[in-house]
């Protein structure tokens, strides 16, 4: 009888195990209740520089110092000649943060989970952020990555009882990166930390806030914009940045592929690459 008795007992924990189990999803569901609705496809508002609000390059009235600003003239001069100056994009290195998000044309789409939200980025560069929202600290040592590495919390602004912002602080950066086309600098010790609120409009759902400060050693102080989405219908299109990639990248020089497959130069009096390991044709 004891025995039947314990067989009872070991019958009974699995079968409440089994119906933990299955309680599982629908408490998961019914905390998702607290998050707010992000779903659909996120384009930008305004222009492609980093503060949407003024005009590229030297418009933007970055907060440089005296040794960066002088590296973005150089960039914005060698681009009035035909050049890429200090855009790393132009040969087909991801954006990175927080140029991402600027969000280019194949757009954004966020997906929210409890534990870990997704900012997934279209084309010309799919690319991933993952910002944990599980309470973890900061860890000791991680690989430095262009999209960096993100921790957030929601909070409550209005204090209805459901979670209205998303507080991100993202860390660990590699370079090359910049802010935008334009070339705008970050320090090259790569220890920029960038924060950011993400929040809905309170009268438009249709229309998503990031507001921004980035803090870098190439500033003089914490430079803060805000950018602005719009929500459209989810439609999303496959682009590989390499597969139409005329720009190359030889040395220090930035050269261009045309179309029938010859290397021009992109400046006025570019010198041409070293050609020493290839056979000449004496004239």
């Amino acid at each position: 009888m004891q025995f039947r008795s314990s067989i009872a007992s070991i019958a009974l924990a699995a079968v409440l195990g089994i119906a933990a189990a299955a309680a599982q999803p629908i408490d998961a569901a019914k905390n998702l209740d607290k998050y707010p609705d992000w779903k659909g496809k996120w384009q930008r508002i305004g222009p492609g520089n980093f503060d949407q609000d003024k005009p590229p390059g030297l418009g933007q009235q970055a907060p440089l110092n005296e040794e960066y600003q002088k590296v973005l003239e150089q960039s914005v001069a060698e681009q009035a000649a035909g050049g890429q100056g200090n855009n790393p994009m132009a040969a087909c290195t991801p954006p990175g943060m927080p140029r991402m998000m600027i969000v280019y044309g194949g757009g954004m789409e966020i997906v929210v989970t409890p534990e870990l939200t997704y900012l997934l980025f279209g084309e010309p560069m799919i690319q991933l952020r993952r910002v944990y929202t599980d309470g973890r600290q900061w860890p000791r040592d991680f690989d430095p990555a262009f999209s960096g590495y993100s921790i957030g919390t929601w909070e409550d602004e209005d204090g209805d009882g459901r979670y209205d912002t998303l507080a991100i602080e993202t860390r660990g950066l590699k370079s090359p990166r910049s802010y935008d086309s334009s070339g705008l600098p970050f320090h090259k010790d790569n220890a920029t930390v960038v924060k950011e609120r993400l929040y809905l409009d309170k009268a438009n759902p249709k229309i998503l806030y990031d507001d921004m400060t980035v803090i870098d050693s190439a500033l003089t102080r914490p430079w803060s914009v805000k950018r602005t989405y719009r929500r459209e219908p989810a439609s999303w299109m496959e682009t590989i940045c390499g597969e139409d990639e005329h720009q190359v990248k030889i040395g220090k020089e930035q050269y261009f592929l045309s179309g029938d497959g010859y290397l021009m130069p992109t400046r006025k009096d570019q010198p041409p690459p070293d050609l020493k390991y290839f056979n000449q044709t004496q004239k």
